[in-house]
């Protein structure tokens, strides 16, 4: 059974008070919030609790026991139990989420019952982008051929037939998926004088247009125009499995793929035959499976560039993420306006 790491027991509030319960584990603290003190929080009627391993029925126990108001979150915070949810002594009122998406955590009744929350926000929308154009470049540049060309003794000019370095000046650049991220793809990449395309579901036309970048209406068109590929579609229902064998296959031969998005949205095992058929550069930061085990296919294919899905957020991010949390957990309490508020609009588009 997991226990509480520190506890103050629970009243029932007075008027302005609320019951903060933090939901986080020793790795996640440290990451997050190093050095932070909560002690600014005991005014608040506050308890501690390491969810990690905790099992289902003693986090619902826990809920039940400290009826928290307020809920921090982290990525090993179980779900919120529907059934806690729908019975009477409910009380959540506000979500706050130290890090990206809230589906993991909150199901979507708890906007019925009123419940806010908020989560990181935009606020590693630059690292991620900043990951997908390190990818770019280092593909281009043929980097994974690099450690094996600077010791076959060879000069600059017998190796260039090999590592077939490229410039990504001028490139034909796809989009999959009109985000926040993309657009912060879509600002690293103006100093490459690019020609920019995209295609995502539900954003008009006119959002594109109005940030320069071509509109294209299917994804076998925007892979067959796109000389660089850049996955950054949210999952959902529609976008999940919808980069398949044959979208993939309209990628021109020796183009690049990266992928900063989410795994399940791409046809993982056409991706990996085909990296070999059309000597397509490919570099993952997602996969079906996470962490991605050792005997994984992908693994074993030369020239893949394969990062543990650390695109965002950068360790010198992590506390950032922590205090924007803390900040916005304080204004709740101030009854300030929040900011990164999560709507049901943007739930629904979210991973």
């Amino acid at each position: 059974m997991n226990s509480l790491l520190e506890t103050k027991p629970v009243a029932a509030p007075h008027k302005g008070e609320e019951r903060i319960l933090f939901s986080l584990g020793p790795k996640e603290k440290n990451l997050f919030l190093p050095e932070t003190d909560l002690t600014r929080f005991n005014d608040q009627s506050c308890a501690h609790i390491n969810p990690d391993g905790i099992s289902a029925g003693d986090w619902e126990k826990t809920l039940r026991q400290h009826r928290p108001t307020v809920l921090v979150t982290a990525w090993n915070t179980p779900p919120i139990p529907v059934s806690w949810i729908e019975s009477d002594d409910f009380s959540l009122r506000y979500l706050c989420n130290i890090t990206g998406s809230v589906k993991s955590v909150a199901p979507r009744i708890l906007f019925s019952r009123g419940v806010r929350m908020t989560n990181w926000g935009t606020l590693i929308n630059h690292t991620i982008a900043e990951h997908a154009l390190l990818m770019v470049l280092s593909l281009l540049r043929n980097t994974p051929a690099w450690p094996a060309a600077a010791v076959s003794g060879s000069y600059s000019a017998d190796l260039m037939p090999v590592l077939r370095t490229r410039s990504l000046r001028g490139k034909r650049v796809g989009l999959h998926g009109f985000g926040a991220i993309a657009r912060e793809i879509i600002a690293l990449l103006k100093p490459f004088q690019v020609e920019i395309a995209a295609c995502s579901q539900g954003v008009p036309r006119a959002v594109l247009e109005a940030q320069g970048v071509e509109p294209v209406a299917d994804l076998e068109t925007l892979f067959a125009r796109s000389e660089v590929l850049i996955e950054c579609e949210s999952l959902t229902p529609h976008s999940r499995g919808s980069v398949t064998a044959a979208v993939l296959a309209r990628l021109p031969h020796d183009a690049v793929f990266v992928n900063v998005g989410r795994g399940l949205i791409v046809d993982e095992i056409a991706l990996g035959r085909l990296a070999t058929e059309k000597q397509l550069r490919v570099g993952l930061d997602v996969f079906h499976q996470e962490p991605l085990p050792p005997d994984s296919p992908l693994a074993k294919i030369p020239g893949l560039l394969l990062s543990p899905h650390i695109a965002g957020p950068t360790w010198d991010a992590f506390p950032l993420c922590g205090d924007h949390a803390l900040t916005n957990l304080q204004r709740y309490l101030n009854r300030e306006p929040l900011t990164d508020e999560i709507t049901v609009e943007i739930y629904d588009r979210a991973t």
